[in-house]
């Protein structure tokens, strides 16, 4: 990702000695290293526990919404084939199936509003300062891969889907007839990035748990023999 941005340099006035001016300088790119597994090591470190379990567990539901729809099941479906696998017990994924399945409407309701309002809000270019890894500070990404996941679970896939088409088709037609700052690229890339970050989540939280460094770490200063 990056931004053109259009410098001016000018003068005006008595100017008392040597002066380099540049006039204009167009067509600066502006970009900065993504730093996605360091966001996630600055969220743990923050000691936002809630946050980071809620986000934990919107990655489990999404990563058992893959799992599950392989098989043509649904994501508790996938929790307990997962669970199967590891030789771990998969009993407990029967009383939340039964209790979704009760109320199906009601939890596939909630389910897509929250869905809609979750893509309504979505983190955008200019919030970012270019690093799409800084979307791993929103919650909202999460939200909408849970609620997927919980629309899954209700039999309300394809209510679902056409939902995220419907959204992302009325995004594209506003951004093509009005201008903005950043293109329409680059909100597609943030958009899609930020939830695709969000479904690996718990992933990165175990790769940036092995392999970081520790918080208290200072960097060692090089002492001159």
């Amino acid at each position: 990702m990056g931004e053109y941005r259009s410098v001016v340099n000018g003068l005006s006035g008595h100017v008392e000695g040597p002066v380099v001016q540049a006039q204009s300088v167009r067509d600066v790119f502006m970009s900065n290293p993504s730093s996605t597994v360091n966001n996630v090591i600055k969220e743990v470190r923050s000691l936002k526990v809630v946050a980071t379990l809620y986000r934990t567990l919107a990655s489990l539901a999404a990563l058992a919404t893959i799992v599950g729809a392989r098989r043509w099941g649904t994501p508790l479906d996938g929790m307990a084939t997962v669970c199967d696998a590891l030789a771990v017990p998969s009993s407990w994924t029967e009383s939340p199936a039964s209790w979704i399945a009760e109320r199906a409407g009601l939890v596939g309701g909630v389910a897509q509003i929250l869905l809609m309002v979750g893509l309504l809000v979505l983190p955008r270019p200019g919030q970012l300062g270019w690093d799409l890894g800084q979307t791993m500070e929103w919650r909202g990404p999460s939200t909408v891969v849970l609620s997927f996941a919980l629309s899954v679970q209700s039999d309300q896939v394809w209510s679902a889907l056409f939902l995220v088409g419907l959204l992302a088709a009325l995004g594209l037609w506003v951004l093509s007839w009005t201008q903005h700052r950043y293109s329409r690229s680059d909100r597609v890339t943030v958009a899609v990035g930020s939830i695709f970050l969000a479904v690996i989540y718990a992933p990165l939280l175990v790769f940036a748990w092995l392999f970081a460094r520790d918080a208290g770490s200072r960097p060692y200063a090089l002492v001159d023999s």
